[in-house]
């Protein structure tokens, strides 16, 4: 089975904004760090709004950032709304959608093979969620260049100037 890089990048930019915890993230940051075309990134974005799994905020200071029920979404939910086919063969296409005759189908049994091939990939896919793939953060944003924003503690002791 292979993915389509509409779906890697779906999962890129989950994954992205799962790891950088605090603020918002710009299409260029996530563009910059995993090299990936930006327009690209933006058909991506707008699906993933439109799903409701990231927030997308407009203008001079606006960005991204995942929803915080997002992080709890398995790989496999998100394989299923990106991508558009899953016809491994001719012969296994979608409910609808046209599917190529084969001489032997009558009596193939190669078709419940793929079948059930399919269901497998999609069940593990199912088993991990993006939370569980964010962990630990710490690797994942040093090879992502995200920094960590440390908040000051304010010492309110301290005489004032």
């Amino acid at each position: 089975m292979r993915l389509t890089d509409y779906t890697d990048y779906a999962l890129r930019v989950m994954l992205y904004l799962a790891v950088r915890e605090d603020g918002l993230a710009t299409i260029q940051d996530i563009s910059d760090a995993y090299g990936i075309s930006k327009n690209h990134l933006m058909k991506v974005v707008q699906r993933l709004g439109e799903l409701g799994w990231i927030e997308t905020i407009r203008g001079r200071n606006g960005g991204l950032r995942l929803f915080e029920t997002s992080l709890q979404l398995s790989v496999g939910e998100v394989v299923r709304a990106t991508e558009s086919d899953f016809a491994l063969v001719g012969c296994l296409a979608d409910e609808g959608v046209a599917s190529r005759t084969c001489v032997i189908e009558p009596h193939c049994r190669l078709k419940h093979v793929f079948q059930e091939a399919r269901g497998a990939f999609l069940a593990e896919l199912d088993r991990h969620t993006l939370a569980e793939l964010a962990q630990p953060a710490a690797p994942l944003s040093a090879l992502l260049a995200i920094r960590t924003v440390v908040p000051i503690a304010v010492d309110d002791a301290a005489p004032s100037g």
